[in-house]
């Protein structure tokens, strides 16, 4: 809990300042979409231990949220919001799980999410590509290459990694840079928040959509280690872990609901908090 203390903290400041910048939330989304977590993209990729260990935890983290977003695509196609449900499956990786990594198992940990997130950022770019398709509001086609941004730095950055090995200190880099990324988020959260944002529809959709995301990717990873795979740890505090904070920012800039995306966010965290004992305990 100790550790989540600082997001919480960033999400109350973004709130305090939301009477002034949620007029601007789309380029503010943007600068941090293409500038910090763009750079971040970069420093992974460049810092990623290419083995076969790493490779094969890659491989199946992503199969398992794959699985899990198309399970949502297919449960909610019929609802508006469907694509910004879906999306959920994807958790929250650099803006909740990076941190509490990196407090509770060490940068290492951290580095693994960190460049997971990074170096699949083809799984995210889908992603967007489906929330623009189905965007209620159009989008104009210049702000594609931020929207894209993580994706381009993640293989701009394994590209350099192949070329120029490197050194230590981008590892703690990568975490630092990872945890204000996460305070970044938290605190654009709260600029993006509505100001009512919960309902008895909303929560119904939540606990709903919440079943998905937190079953699917955790029983095919549960199976694959009990057939022998060796995963990563910070990988069961990311898929017992909330959902994307980005989705109440995505809801603003698209059209979506924030009320849905917000009340998801919020239960998903309380969720993910009642569960990380268990994360860590599974994480060992």
């Amino acid at each position: 809990m100790a550790a989540a203390l600082p997001l919480f903290g960033a999400f109350l400041l973004g709130l305090g300042s939301r009477r002034w910048l949620q007029a601007h939330i789309s380029i503010l989304f943007r600068l941090q979409l293409a500038g910090g977590v763009g750079l971040l993209s970069v420093l992974a990729g460049w810092s990623f231990d290419v083995n076969v260990r790493n490779l094969g935890a890659i491989a199946l983290l992503l199969v398992a949220q794959l699985a899990a977003v198309g399970t949502g695509k297919v449960l909610f196609r019929r609802r508006t919001d469907g694509p910004l449900l879906a999306f959920w499956m994807f958790g929250n990786p650099t803006f909740w799980t990076a941190p509490l990594a990196t407090a509770t198992l060490g940068a290492e940990a951290a580095v693994f999410v960190i460049a997971y997130d990074m170096l699949t950022q083809a799984r995210i770019a889908l992603g967007v590509r489906f929330l623009r398709a189905g965007a209620p509001k159009s989008q104009s086609a210049r702000t594609a290459l931020a929207d894209y941004a993580p994706t381009l730095g993640a293989v701009t950055g394994l590209a350099l990694g192949f070329v120029v090995p490197a050194p230590d200190i981008v590892d703690p880099i990568v975490a630092g840079l990872g945890i204000t990324m996460g305070l970044v988020g938290f605190m654009l959260l709260g600029v993006a928040w509505p100001p009512r944002w919960i309902g008895k529809p909303q929560i119904a959709m939540t606990l709903r959509t919440l079943a998905v995301h937190l079953t699917v990717a955790p029983a095919i990873l549960g199976a694959a280690t009990l057939l022998g795979a060796d995963l990563p740890p910070a990988v069961w505090l990311l898929v017992l872990g909330p959902i994307p904070t980005s989705v109440v920012s995505f809801a603003q800039v698209y059209g979506y609901s924030p009320k849905t995306a917000a009340t998801g966010l919020a239960i998903s965290i309380a969720a993910a908090l009642a569960l990380l004992p268990l994360a860590l305990a599974i994480a060992g």
